[in-house]
């Protein structure tokens, strides 16, 4: 079989060469200890990240909710201002014992609104002003802004940890093993941007420690 073999390759350099007898293939169990444990460290650092970016996209979600909440706040807060003001007015009316209405709140609307407290209208634009919303926006800006540097902490210390330990890009690590791993890192990295996050290089150094020892750990157990 095996002088038959030589033969072919005279004739086709490209041929394979022919099964031997009781021999076996195996995969080198250096290089798949290595590959389960990258692996096993990729997903770590992706589940961190995703989960920032998961809360990042129902902060997005809720933005998009203001104008709806913003009617309904105002509303309520409408039908609250006008129910006290209307018990306060009554009680005091009925305490000096006057007979009938209280001024702004008669039976008759254009009595009524003849009457109104000019401070009524006052009281509800600060209440119900765009201030509220501008300080809201500004808080959920600076939670987003905060996930979006938690999550950039674990990306950038797990590329640490694969250019020192694995002289390996880890966008091409990840690339290998999910391609939408490596899609969502660039979501990361735009937001970043977007945010003009600035990197915490010590939270960066310690997740780089923290996966560097996992790797030790285990390919001493591969």
């Amino acid at each position: 079989m095996c002088w038959r073999w030589l033969v072919g390759m005279r004739r086709n350099p490209n041929a394979s060469p022919a099964p031997v007898p009781g021999a076996y293939t195996m995969s080198d169990l250096g290089f798949v200890g290595r590959w389960e444990a990258a692996q096993e460290l990729a997903m770590c650092m992706y589940v961190d990240v995703m989960r920032r970016l998961d809360k990042i996209k129902m902060i997005s979600a809720f933005r998009g909710l203001f104008p709806y909440i913003s009617t309904i706040r105002q509303d309520d807060v409408h039908m609250a201002y006008f129910d006290g003001h209307k018990a306060g007015s009554c009680y005091i009316w009925n305490m000096c014992s006057k007979a009938g209405e209280p001024p702004g709140w008669e039976a008759n609307e254009e009595e009524a609104e003849r009457n109104a407290d000019p401070a009524m209208d006052k009281d509800l634009r600060k209440l119900t002003g765009e201030d509220t919303y501008v300080r809201f926006e500004g808080k959920l800006e600076e939670i987003e802004r905060d996930l979006v540097r938690e999550a950039l902490t674990s990306w950038l210390g797990f590329a640490g940890f694969c250019a020192r330990e694995m002289g390996l890009e880890a966008k091409k690590l990840l690339e290998a093993l999910a391609r939408p791993y490596a899609e969502r890192v660039r979501d990361l990295e735009e937001l970043s941007a977007r945010h003009e996050v600035e990197v915490d290089a010590k939270g960066v150094e310690e997740y780089l420690v923290i996966m560097t020892e996992a790797w030790r750990r285990g390919l001493e157990c591969a």
